[in-house]
């Protein structure tokens, strides 16, 4: 009997992580750059976004999820690590920042590496760390990333698919080509190719697109499904009330660039300085007015070009599903759709992203996991959330440095709220100053302090009653302010 059980116990140990490793299931996870939720599924129906919309029908639509720091880089290594911003402390796109992060926090393991370690294919396509970031060992096999500066990528005089001169780059671009020929097509193609591979583990492939981030490039067949009229202009074209140029300003990051324009960042920036070169990652490309007023017929180019970009990224999910369906993988996948933060069309006097409002810092996600609920949720979520419901859904465990909380309860029932606050923040003029954000459900906080800690600035929203941030009401509703300061430093 004792021989028997032995043999039992031999079994269980070697068959067990097998089984396990076999049973679980995969990850498709599609992460879209700048996107703001101007889709369908999130109610704006000027905007074709039929395969993400069918996403959303089959999973769970996040209508108040956050992401933790507007900006490409320092968003994308919180929620790849499962660490907040402020304890991660890289706030720019600085190599070295990220380098000495990496070095100083050896255990904080990011999600490809965690997956990796778990017995899964963990494999990177586009753009997932922010460019130059990718470190290939965290990955199965190196990431499938393009041409440097494959962001800049557009079409030349001859019909060449190039990758441009930063300064001498486009603003928007329609060629007449086919979707494969920009890098977006290409991708899509390859991580089709990729699923269609025959497997012994279970796969987490992370696919990240580019579009629609600036440049605006898409296909031309796109442009051609929007003709924008006035209703699609910002309502709320003018900075908040009350609301300090240190807010709203978002163009603190390009006093390089604005040097090559014949321009100087002001510092201390006045509210008219900040209108006129507001927005100025947008301003710095060709075509687009450096300084000063945009008309309302170049505004309307932009959201129009824009709105392309997400229905050609939109194109190449539809076909990343389908190639799950026809593969027989979609119902033992996970899949799971995210942008690292919003972006401004002229709210605010702003373009871009980079600021603290429900604008920049709202994001679409969605989350399609097998037996899981399927709706919409009110509950708040924030990006850095992920990690560990990837690891719950997954059947793993997490590592021990996750800040975040699992979803999954909200997975279960749309009913449930995990939390009564999400945090972001952003820092401006290289951490001269931060802005640290707690969001409820009817407000907004953001307590701007200098280097020193000293508190320079308050905001103060009341999204119930104004859900545009229009005018700060940090001198009106004292006692309110109050509760947020509390929360916000007792996180």
């Amino acid at each position: 009997m004792k021989r028997i059980a032995a043999f039992w116990v031999v079994l269980l140990l070697v068959a067990g992580p097998s089984y396990g490793l076999a049973d679980r299931p995969n990850i498709l996870m599609i992460a879209v750059d700048d996107l703001r939720p101007m889709l369908g599924c999130y109610g704006d129906d000027r905007v074709l976004t039929p395969n993400i919309d069918r996403l959303a029908a089959e999973g769970m639509l996040f209508e108040r999820a956050y992401c933790n720091y507007a900006k490409c880089g320092p968003s994308r290594l919180s929620l790849m690590t499962g660490i907040r911003p402020d304890q991660v402390g890289v706030y720019s796109h600085s190599d070295t920042a990220v380098a000495e992060f990496r070095r100083k926090n050896p255990k904080a393991v990011s999600m490809a590496r965690w997956f990796k370690q778990q017995g899964y294919l963990a494999r990177s396509f586009g753009k997932i760390d922010h460019d130059g970031w990718a470190d290939p060992d965290e990955w199965s096999v190196p990431p499938f990333a393009g041409r440097d500066g494959e962001m800049l990528e557009i079409v030349d005089g001859t019909g060449e698919s190039v990758v441009a001169d930063r300064a001498a780059c486009p603003v928007m671009q329609a060629p007449d080509v086919e979707d494969e020929f920009l890098f977006a097509g290409r991708m899509t193609e390859e991580v089709k190719r990729s699923l269609s591979n025959p497997r012994d583990k279970p796969f987490f492939f992370a696919v990240g697109f580019r579009r629609p981030h600036l440049p605006f490039v898409a296909p031309k067949k796109y442009y051609e499904l929007y003709e924008p009229d006035e209703s699609w202009l910002a309502p709320n074209p003018d900075p908040p009330k009350n609301a300090p140029p240190l807010a709203w300003f978002n163009s603190d990051g390009y006093g390089g660039m604005m040097k090559k324009f014949g321009e100087a960042l002001p510092e201390p920036v006045t509210r008219k300085q900040a209108i006129a070169l507001n927005g100025f990652e947008m301003r710095s490309y060709l075509g687009a007015p450096v300084k000063g007023n945009i008309s309302t017929e170049k505004q309307l180019q932009l959201i129009h070009a824009y709105a392309a970009c997400v229905s050609y990224v939109d194109a190449q999910i539809g076909k990343l599903l389908r190639s799950l369906d026809e593969s027989g993988l979609r119902e033992n996948t996970i899949v799971l759709l995210w942008s690292d933060h919003g972006w401004h069309l002229g709210e605010m006097s702003a373009w871009g992203k980079m600021t603290n409002y429900e604008i920049a810092t709202r994001v679409p996600l969605i989350i399609s996991a097998p037996g899981k609920s399927v709706g919409k949720t009110r509950s708040l979520a924030e990006l850095v959330d992920l990690f560990p419901t990837l690891c719950e859904l997954s059947g793993i465990g997490s590592p021990g440095h996750l800040q975040g909380d699992s979803l999954v309860p909200i997975l279960k029932n749309s009913e449930t709220e995990i939390k009564d606050a999400i945090f972001h923040e952003y820092a401006r003029y290289n951490g001269k100053f931060m802005g640290r954000a707690v969001r409820t459900d009817q407000f907004r906080y953001v307590e701007w302090t200098d280097i020193r800690g000293n508190r320079v600035a308050e905001e103060l929203y009341d999204l119930a009653v104004d859900p545009m941030e229009t005018v700060n009401r940090i001198e009106e509703q004292t006692g309110q302010a109050e509760i947020m300061r509390s929360l916000l430093h007792g996180r």
